[in-house]
């Protein structure tokens, strides 16, 4: 799983059109503009396998939320398409990733939920316009990669923190990475 967090000052995003995966929306929710102020934005990007850091996750975002002084937190989530060597694995079972992926999101909006808070998800599957204040802070951006896949872990999840924006989800990060207790 990858995260991306922003500290905004403002966020708005508008539904624009469907991509084939899109769940269903109403249609009145298309074009309509939503605004959001002194919020954090999440940008997860789900992988394969990663119904088993959801809660870790959660754990995640509630502090970067806290340390942030985010009165609201937006999530919108998206299916990583596997990469090149992914690729080469056996035959993955794209609706079946995609349904794990929605359901991924939908527990980590539940548990955002259980907590507290105002928590709104961009409807899944759908190409948004988006326009976003970014504070200018301290860990106002922040790139989290969480992973399972360390044998030397013995099943344990690992999270590189702070990794630099500017390297989004274009390659693994190797920054320290620190041990998280689910």
């Amino acid at each position: 799983m990858r995260i991306i967090t922003s500290r905004c000052h403002a966020f708005e995003y508008t539904v624009t059109a469907p991509s084939p995966c899109a769940i269903g929306l109403d249609t009145a929710q298309v074009g309509a503009v939503n605004r959001f102020s002194d919020c954090l934005v999440v940008t997860i990007a789900m992988e394969h396998g990663d119904r088993a850091v959801g809660s870790v996750a959660v754990k995640l975002i509630r502090r970067i939320a806290a340390q942030t002084g985010a009165t609201a937190i937006v999530v919108d989530g998206y299916l990583r398409p596997p990469s090149r060597s992914e690729s080469a694995r056996p035959r993955i079972d794209v609706l079946a990733e995609l349904a794990d992926a929605l359901d991924l999101l939908t527990e980590i909006a539940d548990l955002l939920v259980s907590e507290g808070g105002r928590i709104h998800v961009i409807p899944f599957g759908w190409r948004a316009s988006t326009h976003a204040d970014i504070a200018n802070s301290a860990h106002a951006q922040r790139s989290i990669r969480l992973g399972v896949d360390d044998p030397a872990l013995d099943g344990g999840v690992v999270a590189a923190l702070d990794v630099p924006v500017a390297q989004r989800f274009r390659e693994k990060s190797s920054s320290p990475a620190a041990t998280v207790g689910a």
